[in-house]
């Protein structure tokens, strides 16, 4: 019996089998690549420091959770990508970071939009006010909203995308549609078995190779990051 084959593979290039997870975002190489060692190490993906609060078009801060972002962006398409999060990345297989990792897709959405301005302005005083009751709808609630929130994510979808100004990003004023995000909102205890790629600079192989090795990983492929300018 012939194996069912995914015809997005012949028709389309805008998703990928593996999802990427970068190390570098507003820090050093030397920063990316000591937390991507920590990674291969542990065999861990922990939740970012900070958690992902929506941003409403009235700039008050809404439910968010700390997470773990990964991007579906085909290797080719990846420089974009990089030139943000930086050169240090790790791919992970798609269906066992959706079913393992607890993976998920964001929702975008354009902050100034109308129903992002109604759900504020109609529906999450209310909703708040219920949250914060201490009972235990009120707190089931209020986990519920802080779960959900994380796989929101607002910007102006309508901007040209920019690196320049940081700030951008943390007002959700960047446009950030082209980063295909996937996050979750739970540590993830990988297997080496679900690595799929190691991505560093080429200077950085031999040592990650070396250390891939001394924990038992010898047949998943190190990608220079010089390819992405090369293809």
């Amino acid at each position: 019996m012939n194996e069912l084959f995914d015809w997005a593979d012949f028709l389309q290039r805008f998703t990928t089998k593996v999802l990427w997870h970068f190390t570098g975002y507003k820090k050093s190489d030397e920063d990316s690549f000591g937390i991507l060692k920590t990674i291969i190490s542990e065999k861990k993906l922990r939740l970012g420091k900070f958690r992902s609060e929506v941003i409403m078009p009235s700039g008050k801060k809404r439910y968010g959770h700390q997470c773990i972002c990964m991007c579906d962006i085909p290797f080719k398409d990846l420089r974009i990508h990089t030139l943000r999060y930086g050169k240090y990345g790790i791919a992970f297989d798609k269906t066992k970071a959706i079913i393992k990792g607890h993976f998920n897709p964001v929702l975008y959405i354009h902050k100034k939009h109308y129903l992002f301005r109604y759900i504020e302005d109609n529906l999450l005083n209310h909703i708040d006010a219920i949250a914060k009751i201490d009972n235990e709808f009120g707190r089931k609630l209020n986990e519920y909203l802080l779960i959900l929130g994380t796989y929101f994510k607002p910007s102006d979808l309508t901007a040209p995308i920019s690196f320049e100004n940081i700030r951008m990003d943390e007002m959700q004023n960047n446009n950030f549609y082209y980063e295909r995000e996937w996050r979750s909102a739970y540590i993830w205890n990988y297997k080496s078995e679900d690595i799929e790629a190691i991505m560093v600079q080429k200077k950085d192989i031999t040592e990650t190779k070396n250390l891939m090795e001394d924990i038992g990983i010898f047949d998943v492929p190190i990608i220079p990051h010089e390819m992405i300018e090369k293809l």
